[in-house]
């Protein structure tokens, strides 16, 4: 256990090395941190909103156009469900928040009611609950039905759409998880939004990300003349299920299909890049297996056609399809920079929000708590440390209790290196996290000194004792901090906010602490045993 091949030594050393690096913009006045040479880390712990302010923001949620969206869905699958069992020809119309629908024929009714009837399922089977249908159907006479969506599940669609948005602003926004940013809903249909530290650029960055739908579908395109087109752009009377779309190059719009081929929930990862042939910035996605089936259908019996790649309504790019792609993978173009290729890789891959957000209210908000907290938080980190390290000293002698000392300051080194790679966000629950930190990290020095001195007491020599207390500690430091890196790990996949930064900064004090006493304080005390070669240990 005291053996150290120079590789070890090595690596860790360079573990501390790159730890302290990485902490050491945190201590340098700003205009220094600026000036270091490359490849010198400028990254530095930020402060959370009740420490130095940031933004705040009200939005509201346009359950208008959820509702829409759900009556799409729903009218498209009962046109699917009176197509698969016997073709039953039907017009379906939405109008003042009702799918209207009349079969061609009493044949068409005949067949198609009942099949109209099974596509109302009960709230309860939905797991929505609150019992009831998820639609209301009326039959108005004349072959004529009226569809509408039943209050039980109108009710599940808002409450649904507010968390679905929620979870895709968190990714969005703090695709890392280590902002600390606030996301909670607030009222039937707003959600209060807080980004600790955002300044002028980085509110403007939200905004856009914010004001995005990053709804991305693939539709076929139309060919049709210009009487055509131009009816459909100038009046707005577009042949039935053919809508016009603009093109984001400003080129002519274009006629496409209004179903869509392919949605982004086809999508499986989208990442930015520069295309082999042209070297211009590109999206390149990847498909589900879903998704990668129907493309590969889709491209089979169309090549030659256009298909066009829209997001929020206009269109991207569309291209010819010149062979079938099956591959399971695509590239979307279309005059992009690097940074706007990767913010819309970011959209993509943080998925569509249901239904539109609009910024109702939006200030800059001043540190609730200011520098009287960081004063106060570091006065307690600055005692707490103090306390343990004269306690160690005062236990286990200046020798081991020195050991113990270096490796809780070489702990917290790591800590504030780690949490500066991250880019992580410090908040008071942050600092708690990390003066608890503090008073764990020498529970594992705690343990293997007290079993060396029960070595020492059997009679066994210094070098013998040392390594038995190393080895036989190793399993209970092990079992004490995996439990609680449990604990930790299950407070930031459960909670949010202020309550992920202490999760996250008790998670890494806890791995850095079984570092640097199973493993930088032992090779300390192979060191100076080497070294000293001591005939007693005075511990």
């Amino acid at each position: 256990m005291l053996h150290f091949s120079k590789v070890k030594i090595f690596f860790i050393l360079s573990a501390l090395i790159l730890g302290f690096l990485f902490s050491l913009p945190n201590a340098l006045p700003q205009n220094v941190r600026e000036n270091l040479p490359w490849p010198m880390p400028r990254n530095t712990l930020n402060l959370g909103l009740d420490l130095q302010g940031g933004a705040h923001m009200l939005l509201s949620v346009d359950l208008q156009d959820g509702l829409q969206r759900t009556l799409k869905v729903e009218r498209d699958g009962i046109r699917d469900a009176l197509r698969a069992d016997g073709q039953v020809r039907a017009n379906m119309r939405i109008e003042d928040d009702i799918i209207y629908l009349t079969f061609k024929s009493e044949a068409d009714e005949e067949i198609g009611e009942p099949i109209l009837e099974k596509q109302s399922v009960n709230v309860d089977d939905n797991a929505i609950g609150g019992g009831g249908k998820t639609l209301v159907i009326d039959k108005l006479g004349d072959r004529r039905f009226k569809i509408a969506i039943s209050q039980q599940y109108l009710d599940y669609i808002s409450a649904n759409t507010i968390d679905q948005s929620i979870q895709v602003l968190r990714k969005r926004i703090d695709p890392t998880g280590t902002t600390e940013m606030t996301l909670a809903k607030e009222g039937k249909d707003r959600i209060l939004l807080q980004v600790p530290g955002a300044n002028n650029e980085r509110v403007s960055e939200i905004k856009d990300r914010i004001r995005q739908t990053a709804k991305l579908t693939f539709n076929e395109v139309v060919v049709a003349d210009s009487l055509v087109l131009g009816k459909c752009v100038n009046e707005g009377k577009c042949p039935l299920g053919v809508i016009f779309a603009p093109q984001k190059n400003g080129g002519q719009p274009l006629l496409i299909k209004e179903r869509e081929v392919m949605g982004g929930s086809d999508l499986k990862s989208s990442t930015e890049g520069l295309s082999q042939q042209s070297k211009e910035p590109i999206v390149s996605s990847r498909f589900n297996s879903k998704g990668a089936r129907k493309y590969c259908d889709y491209t089979a019996v169309h090549v030659g056609d256009r298909i066009a790649v829209v997001l929020d309504g206009e269109i991207i790019t569309a291209p010819v399809i010149q062979s079938p792609i099956c591959g399971g993978s695509g590239q979307i173009s279309g005059n992009f920079t690097m940074q706007s290729a990767r913010e819309l890789a970011l959209l993509l891959n943080a998925g569509a929000l249901p239904a539109k957000l609009q910024i109702e209210y939006e200030s800059t908000v001043g540190a609730e708590l200011g520098k009287d907290s960081i004063t106060a938080g570091k006065l307690a980190s600055g005692l707490g440390l103090m306390g343990v390290g004269i306690f160690m000293w005062l236990s286990y002698g200046i020798r081991f209790g020195t050991i113990a000392n270096i490796a809780l300051a070489t702990n917290i080194m790591l800590i504030a290196g780690a949490l500066s790679i991250m880019g992580a966000t410090l908040t008071l629950p942050g600092i708690a996290g990390i003066i608890l930190t503090i008073g764990m990290a020498v529970d594992a020095n705690v343990l293997i000194f007290e079993r060396i001195r029960e070595e020492s007491a059997l009679g066994r020599g210094p070098v013998n004792a040392v390594d038995t207390g190393y080895r036989l500690s190793l399993a209970p430091i092990l079992d004490a901090n995996i439990t609680t890196l449990i604990a930790a790990l299950t407070l930031y996949f459960v909670g949010s906010g202020p309550i992920r930064g202490f999760a996250v900064t008790l998670a890494i004090g806890i791995i850095m602490s079984v570092f640097t006493a199973v493993v930088v304080a032992r090779l300390m005390t192979s060191i100076w045993l080497r070294r000293a070669r001591p005939k007693q240990l005075p511990i």
